[in-house]
């Protein structure tokens, strides 16, 4: 899949592309394809146990799913989840994009809790920054910071197609961009900590949807500064 645009969707300028994953292989010097530990009832994410098995990279697009209630995906760039070999990616200011599909209709809404989020390493201190996260079936951006959350549901359909959500992070601000039009505006208070990259599927309340049919579908991810 791919597309051809190499510069962030909304905001113009002339930026500098300094990552671009475009999901041909899985490329494990900068993901990591389970939260810490794989498929371990100890190490859970948005409820589930996040296994790489779960976790699939084919035709240029990373697919996540969940296989039953208790058993998520997820692909982490954290440089300090201490697994060998892998050296991840943080930014600071700067802005990260990703075309994805999440699964569902727009009759039937997002099911289970797919999400496109940044965070730092000493939260909520470092701040979290969702970008696109699916809950009780709708779309919301949310940030999370020691003051508290800011938080936004989206107005349209994001289910069942793909589309392009993007997080402009500034000093003490973050804007973010669904289909390069700004939906979420506000001031932060992380200090532009380092964040890294999460892509997961966990359940919440909301339906559920197992397996393929289920998968959130991910085409690209970029960061520029």
């Amino acid at each position: 899949m791919g597309t051809t645009q190499r510069v962030p969707l909304g905001v113009r300028g002339p930026w500098n592309l300094v990552f671009d994953e475009e999901f041909d292989t899985l490329n494990t010097a900068f993901w990591t394809p389970y939260w810490f530990n794989d498929c371990n009832p100890k190490s859970v994410m948005n409820n589930v146990k996040t296994c790489s098995s779960n976790v699939q990279v084919a035709n240029g697009e990373a697919v996540l799913r969940l296989t039953d209630a208790e058993s998520g995906a997820l692909l982490s760039t954290n440089p300090k989840d201490g697994v060998p070999g892998h050296a991840g990616f943080e930014f600071t200011s700067g802005f990260v994009e990703a075309r994805i599909y999440f699964p569902g209709t727009c009759s039937s809404r997002i099911p289970n809790w797919p999400a496109w989020w940044t965070v730092g390493q000493r939260f909520p201190h470092t701040g979290e920054i969702d970008i696109a996260e699916a809950l009780g079936g709708d779309m919301w951006s949310v940030y999370h910071s020691a003051e508290g959350s800011k938080k936004r549901t989206g107005s349209a359909c994001w289910a069942g197609a793909y589309h392009t959500y993007g997080l402009h992070r500034k000093t003490g601000a973050n804007d973010i961009y669904y289909d390069g039009r700004l939906v979420h505006s506000y001031a932060t208070s992380d200090g532009n900590s380092p964040h890294y990259l999460l892509l997961n599927v966990g359940v919440s309340e909301g339906s559920r949807l197992f397996g393929e049919r289920g998968s959130m579908r991910v085409d690209y991810v970029r960061a520029w500064q």
